[in-house]
């Protein structure tokens, strides 16, 4: 089984979640240095290098985390934690589909091929695509029109490329590159390292936003056996 959820609400949800529990959520603060010091970290945020202190670090920085683990200390090419941005680019399409479900294509070597997506709106569109890309932009090349369309003609042979319109892109960080065979997700204690208290997630792409509240149990239990929390 498969289907959609809505991000938006959900994200919404976990931050009144985390309110109630006395959480504080700052956004906007980049950080910038990550020191171990006796009983936990020093952390600079922002460009006026204020600065904390916390017994525990999670590092669950999705396209910096290999940015943010290097701060920390370590190596990332030796720790295998560099990463490679992967664009994916959807196409929405304007004529009226009866499509009530998702269609996947057979999966490709670095994601699930470009497949249906009804939205909760009742439209529907067309991706993701897999680009190997340098940089972080969203912008999408229309020219990529046809490819979608006929991607797109396997299933649903009576759409054309005029029925193509861009809609919304997307990076994934993933540790394997282009070449690569298959990578898992990295979540790891790095005590190894001389970094107690500091746990790093690394490389999580989809369905990592799907299972975030599992990938969050799981680092839950780790830091219990470890004996980072009770």
């Amino acid at each position: 089984t498969t289907g959609i959820f809505d991000t938006h609400t959900y994200m919404q949800r976990l931050l009144v979640h985390a309110h109630d529990l006395e959480a504080t959520a700052v956004f906007n603060a980049e950080v910038t240095g990550i020191e171990k010091i006796p009983g936990g970290f020093l952390l600079t945020s922002g460009s006026d290098h204020y600065q904390f202190q916390s017994r525990l670090v999670i590092n669950c920085a999705g396209l910096s985390s290999d940015a943010v683990a290097a701060l920390a200390g370590i190596d990332r090419d030796k720790a295998e934690y560099r990463l490679h941005f992967c664009k994916g680019d959807y196409f929405r399409c304007k004529k009226p589909l009866q499509v009530r479900h998702l269609v996947y294509p057979v999966p490709q070597a670095h994601g699930l091929g470009v497949h249906i997506t009804p939205d909760l709106a009742g439209g529907v569109r067309f991706g993701p695509d897999t680009e190997y890309v340098r940089s972080v932009a969203y912008a999408i090349d229309e020219r990529k029109r046809d490819e979608f369309c006929a991607a797109a003609q396997k299933y649903l042979p009576r759409v054309s490329p005029e029925d193509f319109y861009p809609d919304t892109s997307g990076i994934r960080p993933k540790l394997q590159g282009e070449h690569d065979g298959f990578r898992d997700f990295v979540i790891r204690h790095e005590a190894d390292r001389g970094l107690e208290g500091l746990i790093d997630l690394v490389g999580i792409d989809s369905p990592g936003l799907t299972s975030s509240i599992a990938i969050a149990e799981y680092v839950e239990t780790m830091m219990k056996n470890e004996g980072l929390i009770s």
